[in-house]
């Protein structure tokens, strides 16, 4: 019977209806889901006007740009457990787009800069002066270099990320202990998961003779693990559960698209070749305060080379 003509057609009507149907359903899926991902990037979202502070703009209301051959992302990592907020992390995300490498500079949060109309003072303030504007001017002077986007998080931010992530793994390479008021650490060597509360006692442990320069290596390494497990092929599927704590505790200027865009190009990068220095710079006292004094030559040096790719370049 199935070999009639009939039967034929009615096999030929089957498959027909099995695609369109699929379809549509498939169409009705991507639509949702593309719906429901970018009601979920606009509480990301926050475009801030460079000087203006004319306040945020809507990821819809202007095309954005598509993102450039080398990429410099400002990263800060705010403490919002004081009255006032300041950055307790500052760096800066390089991507090369031409020879896929990636580069993370931190700058010590107690670096004795220049603050647009405020003056020499640490880094870390010019979030409280300012937030995320007045911080990237700052660092733009500095580094004399162009910063495209930003992220912010805060430090309790990443601990639902990583939570949602079912924890990451690293080593911790010594005992970890301290007690303060609001803070309580405590680490035992070796390679182990941590949790994201864990995670939080690594980057913010400093008491040893390193001080902040330990921590922010720390804060470096940490951030290259956790780079590298947002994009993981395992954790696709934790997106949905993922992307909401995302939205809750990190901030950026980076529309869909552009996130999109650098979440494919990261995928290429392993962890080993993601080249991370911190700024150099000698600890000093002025007027009764402890700063950072930065070492302009060696700092110059290494912005050519590892952020504008002066010398390699033309190499």
């Amino acid at each position: 019977m199935e070999n009639t003509p009939r039967g034929r057609k009615n096999k030929k009507g089957f498959w027909h209806n099995f695609f369109l149907y699929g379809s549509i359903i498939l169409t009705v899926i991507l639509v949702g889901g593309g719906f429901w991902l970018s009601t979920v990037w606009d509480q990301v979202y926050e475009a801030v006007a460079p000087e203006t502070g004319e306040g945020n703009v809507s990821s819809g209301e202007k095309e954005r740009d598509p993102l450039p051959d080398r990429l410099n992302v400002l990263i800060l990592g705010l403490d919002s457990r004081e009255q006032v907020c300041r950055a307790d992390t500052v760096m800066l995300l390089t991507l090369n787009n031409k020879t896929g490498s990636l580069n993370i500079a931190s700058i010590p949060r107690d670096m004795r800069v220049d603050i647009p109309g405020y003056g020499l003072d640490k880094i870390n303030h010019a979030y409280a002066y300012g937030e995320v504007a007045l911080t990237k001017q700052a660092v733009e002077d500095f580094l004399d270099v162009h910063i495209d986007h930003y992220i912010t998080t805060d430090f309790e931010g990443f601990v639902n990320v990583v939570d949602a992530l079912g924890g990451i793994e690293l080593e911790v390479e010594k005992e970890m202990i301290y007690k303060g008021i609001d803070v309580n650490i405590n680490l035992q060597p070796g390679y182990q998961p941590l949790n994201g509360e864990k995670a939080l006692e690594y980057v913010r442990w400093r008491s040893d003779a390193e001080a902040d320069l330990g921590r922010v290596k720390r804060q470096q390494k940490f951030l290259k693990t956790l780079l590298q497990e947002l994009i993981a092929y395992k954790n696709i599927l934790k997106f949905p559960r993922l992307l909401p704590e995302i939205a809750e505790n990190i901030k950026t200027d980076l529309d869909l698209n552009q996130a999109i865009k650098l979440a494919n190009r990261l995928k290429s990068v392993e962890i080993g070749e993601i080249n991370t220095f911190t700024l150099p710079g000698k600890a000093g006292k002025i007027a009764g305060v402890s700063y950072i004094l930065p070492e302009e030559e060696e700092i110059r040096q290494l912005i050519d080379v590892h952020i504008k790719g002066v010398y390699t370049e033309k190499s």
